[in-house]
C-alpha cells in the first residue's frame, strides 16, 4: 500500500507521537509514581505506544534511504539495484504502521474464562460439549496461550460434562 497516493495516511500518528512523547515526560516526573494507578496507567500506555513510535521511526528511515538511494540511482548502478528492495521494505513498513494504528480492545490482553457445558441432550451434549472442549483447547496450544482446567464432572458418555478454562487472548483474535 503506497503513501504517495495518500499523503494523509499516517496523519494520526503526529498525535500518537505527541502523545508518547507527553507520557514519557510525566513518567519522568517523581511526583507521578505516588499515584500507584496513575503510573500503571501510563506505563501501559506508554508500551502500547513504543510500537507505533518504532514502527514510525522504521517508515521514516526507509523513506529517507528510498529517496536517497533513487536520485544516486542514476549515477551508480548499485544504488539502482537497492530502490526495489527499499520499495518493497518501505511497503512492509507502511503496512506495519497501518496495522499499529488500528484501535485496540482493552480487554485483548486480559484471560477469558470459557464455560463448556452439555446441558439438554444427555450423552449427545456430553460428546458435543467435549469435543468443543478439545477444539478450543488446541486452538488456545496453537496459539501459545495457557490453558487451566478449573472445574470437571466426570461423565460415562465424554469425559467432561462442564469445564472452565483460562487462556490468554480473546478466542476472536486471529492475530
Amino acid at each position: 500500500m503506497s503513501t504517495e497516493n495518500n499523503p494523509r495516511m499516517f496523519d494520526s500518528v503526529e498525535a500518537l507521537l505527541q502523545e508518547h512523547a507527553e507520557i514519557q515526560e510525566q513518567m519522568a516526573d517523581p511526583e507521578t509514581h505516588n499515584d500507584q494507578a496513575l503510573a500503571r496507567r501510563l506505563g501501559r500506555r506508554y508500551a502500547q505506544l513504543n510500537g507505533v513510535v518504532e514502527a514510525h521511526k522504521r517508515w521514516k528511515r526507509l523513506q529517507g534511504d528510498l529517496a536517497a538511494a533513487s536520485e544516486m540511482a542514476e549515477e551508480d548502478a548499485d544504488f539502482a539495484a537497492e530502490v526495489p528492495e527499499l520499495q518493497t521494505a518501505m511497503e512492509e513498513a507502511s503496512e506495519r504502521l497501518l496495522r499499529m494504528l488500528i484501535p485496540r480492545d482493552e480487554n485483548d490482553a486480559r484471560d477469558a474464562i470459557v464455560e463448556i457445558k452439555g446441558g439438554a441432550g444427555g450423552d449427545e451434549a456430553a460428546i458435543f460439549a467435549y469435543d468443543l472442549l478439545r477444539m478450543y483447547s488446541r486452538y488456545a496450544d496453537a496459539k501459545g496461550w495457557k490453558t487451566e482446567l478449573l472445574a470437571a464432572t466426570p461423565s460415562e458418555a465424554a469425559w467432561v460434562q462442564g469445564r472452565s478454562d483460562c487462556g490468554q487472548g480473546a478466542l476472536e483474535r486471529s492475530g
